[in-house]
């Protein structure tokens, strides 16, 4: 069995790319993600096999040949449907876990790399080649020492669920995921950044439960369209649209890139080269919500951070409205505490 390869193609894999310099940027600063969730920081082998077993599956975790000392940590946050978690070891780890079972998980590597192998395939996993592992194929993987990953657990029966209302119809065999997920391509790319979107949401004050489980489901969703697995030519049959990811890539790279800018759907589909009605569908297919959801979602997270910036004593809530084009006062307050779970006004006091 050839094991597939993601970085530089080498030999030796990438230690990171371009779209996580920002997460260098927050280790060097001493953040990572979903930090004040710490579940444990340890160096006790059994401590770390038992906790991370209680959240996941027993397993077996053994310090792979001449490691040196273990230094894991486990930050987590679960919702009904789906659990973010950031996992490091600190050293060269090896793990055996048990069938999976209840769910799949997604683990992106933010540094290093992990050799990732699940039934009869097998990959070198680095911070531009994902892996999805699904619950029914036997799982081992080898971390590096610096390996550190955002994993996101999803429930079985919630992406079954999901999946079967897609088809209309019940699924004979078990769904099951190609192992590799190459995140530097669309649509996988894109499904990426809703993915570090929700994390940046969950990462700072306790969510409104109806705006997680809205997360939860653009995140099941996308995933079922972005990545293959054994029913994706039906998946393709009952929605099947013209509508080219390099369309929606730019699309969503505009609202990334310039949230300031005055968007509206006619003025992305232009950018985009395509009609307004199927840059809604190719929105819908490949990040699960409409653009002016995603443009919405984009716009809070950046007023959130600006509240919360080194400069909020010289801004106002008014400003920060208006610059990135949420309406009223009042109707930015009254969204902005549903995601945040506090007003706008009360970040800004902090």
């Amino acid at each position: 069995m050839r094991e597939r390869a993601g970085g530089s193609g080498h030999g030796q894999p990438s230690r990171g790319s371009a779209q996580f310099g920002d997460e260098a940027r927050q280790r060097a600063a001493g953040a990572r993600p979903l930090e004040q969730f710490e579940l444990f920081h340890t160096g006790d082998l059994d401590d770390a096999r038992d906790t991370v077993g209680r959240v996941f599956v027993p397993h077996r975790l053994d310090l792979a040949g001449k490691a040196g000392h273990l230094d894991a940590r486990m930050h987590t946050r679960r919702f009904p449907k789906v659990a973010a978690n950031y996992v490091s070891y600190g050293a060269e780890v090896l793990i055996d876990p048990e069938d999976l079972g209840s769910f799949f998980v997604v683990q992106v590597p933010l540094t290093g790399f992990s050799h990732v192998r699940s039934g009869r395939e097998a990959v070198l996993s680095t911070p531009q080649l994902a892996s999805v592992v699904s619950p029914t194929e036997p799982l081992s993987m080898r971390w590096s020492a610096d390996c550190t990953k955002l994993i996101l657990r999803l429930e079985r029966s919630a992406v079954e669920d999901e999946l079967t209302d897609l088809l209309e119809a019940p699924l004979p065999e078990p769904l099951r995921f190609a192992l590799g997920m190459d995140v530097t391509k669309n649509p996988a790319r894109s499904w990426l950044s809703m993915f570090r979107l929700f994390v940046d949401e969950i990462d700072d004050a306790d969510e409104d439960l109806l705006v997680v489980s809205g997360y939860e489901d653009v995140l099941i969703r996308g995933l079922l369209y972005a990545q293959p697995h054994n029913y994706t030519h039906r998946l393709g049959d009952t929605s099947r649209s013209k509508v080219p990811s390099r369309a929606i890539a730019i699309a969503r790279d505009i609202i990334e890139n310039h949230p300031e800018w005055d968007h509206t759907v006619t003025s992305l589909a232009r950018e985009a080269g395509i009609s307004p009605r199927a840059l809604q569908k190719g929105f819908a297919r490949y990040l699960g919500v409409g653009p002016k959801e995603y443009m919405t979602a984009v716009r809070m997270q950046r007023a959130h951070s600006e509240l919360r910036s080194k400069h909020r004593d010289t801004i106002t809530v008014r400003q920060v409205a208006g610059r990135w084009h949420l309406g009223h006062t009042g109707r930015f307050a009254t969204e902005y505490r549903k995601r945040f779970g506090e007003l706008p006004s009360e970040t800004l006091a902090k």
